[in-house]
C-alpha cells in the first residue's frame, strides 16, 4: 500500500495535464500512486493516457465537474493519506511531497498542510482553528487569505473516503469540506513548507459572482448567518458590479475610438 495518493483532475487540458505529471516524476519522493480523472477530454488527453502504462491509473468519462472527479480518484484510491493536484498545478519543489509524506508519519490528524505559491507571490496558509476564530471575530477576508489551498493538503484516505467533497458546492466545495471536518472535530497540522504552485484561472476566478455566493454559504454553515459576514459580501458583490460597469465602459470607449480611426 503506498503512503500517498496524489489524485489529477482534468478536462481539455494535455497541457496542465503534462506539466503536473512531469512536476510528479521530478519528485524525491515515490512511496506514492497517481491516479489521473479526466471528464472526457476531446484535445488528445485519451491519447496520452494510454501512452503512460500501468504507471498510472486514470478514468476518462463524463462527470459532474472537477469536485465529482475528485470524489471518483479518492474512492479508487489506495494510499493511507490522498492529495488532489489537478491539471496544470505542480508541485513547488522536489521534496515538497516528501515533506508532506515525512509529516505523516505517525501523525493522528485528519489533514496535513503547507502553503502555496499563486501568481508568483507566497500564499500562506493558517492553522484551521484560527481561521475559525477570525470567521467568529467577523474577519471574513482573513479566513479567505489564510485558507488552505486544498492542492497544499493532504487527506487520510478513510476520512476523504467517508466524507466526500459535496457537489452543492461547483466552485468552493473544498472550503466546505475542511471547515466541516474541523466542525466533526478531526484535527489537522501545518507544516512549514511550500507545497505547490496552484495555476490561476480556475472555476474560482472566471465566475467571482457565483464563487462569492458558495464562500457566503460556506461562512453561513460555519460561524451562523450574521450581518457583520453578511456585509463583507455584499461589499463584495458590489465591488464586483462596480468592476464590471468599468470593465464595459472602457471596452465602449475603446470600440468607439476604434471606429473613427
Amino acid at each position: 500500500m503506498p503512503r500517498l495518493t496524489v489524485v489529477t483532475v482534468t478536462l481539455n487540458d494535455l497541457e496542465g495535464l503534462v506539466a503536473t505529471r512531469a512536476s510528479l516524476l521530478a519528485s524525491d519522493e515515490t512511496d506514492y500512486e497517481h491516479i489521473i480523472i479526466d471528464g472526457g477530454s476531446t484535445d488528445g488527453t485519451t491519447a496520452y493516457l494510454k501512452s503512460l502504462g500501468d504507471g498510472v491509473t486514470w478514468v476518462s468519462e463524463l462527470d459532474e465537474g472537477p469536485y465529482d472527479g475528485m470524489n471518483k480518484g479518492a474512492a479508487l484510491a489506495k494510499g493511507e493519506w490522498i492529495m488532489f493536484l489537478n491539471s496544470g498545478d505542480t508541485l513547488a519543489s522536489r521534496n515538497a511531497l516528501s515533506a508532506l509524506s515525512a509529516a505523516s508519519v505517525g501523525c493522528d490528524a485528519g489533514l496535513i498542510y503547507g502553503d502555496c505559491l499563486s501568481k508568483g507571490r507566497l500564499r500562506r496558509a493558517r492553522p484551521l482553528h484560527e481561521l475559525h476564530r477570525l470567521l467568529e471575530a467577523g474577519d471574513v477576508k482573513g479566513w479567505l487569505r489564510g485558507h488552505p489551498c486544498h492542492q497544499s493538503v493532504i487527506a487520510r484516505a478513510d476520512l476523504m473516503k467517508s466524507t466526500p467533497f459535496d457537489l452543492r458546492f461547483k466552485i468552493a466545495a473544498d472550503y466546505h469540506w475542511m471547515e466541516r471536518l474541523r466542525g466533526l472535530g478531526h484535527g489537522s497540522v501545518k507544516i512549514d513548507a511550500t507545497i505547490c504552485v496552484y495555476q490561476p484561472g480556475g472555476m474560482s476566478a472566471r465566475n467571482l459572482r457565483r464563487c462569492t455566493a458558495e464562500w457566503w454559504q460556506v461562512v453561513k454553515l460555519a460561524a451562523g448567518d450574521e450581518p457583520r459576514h453578511k456585509e463583507y459580501f455584499l461589499r463584495s458583490l458590489r465591488k464586483q458590479n462596480c468592476r464590471r460597469r468599468r470593465a464595459g465602459w472602457l471596452n465602449a470607449l475603446r470600440a468607439l475610438f476604434g471606429q473613427r480611426r
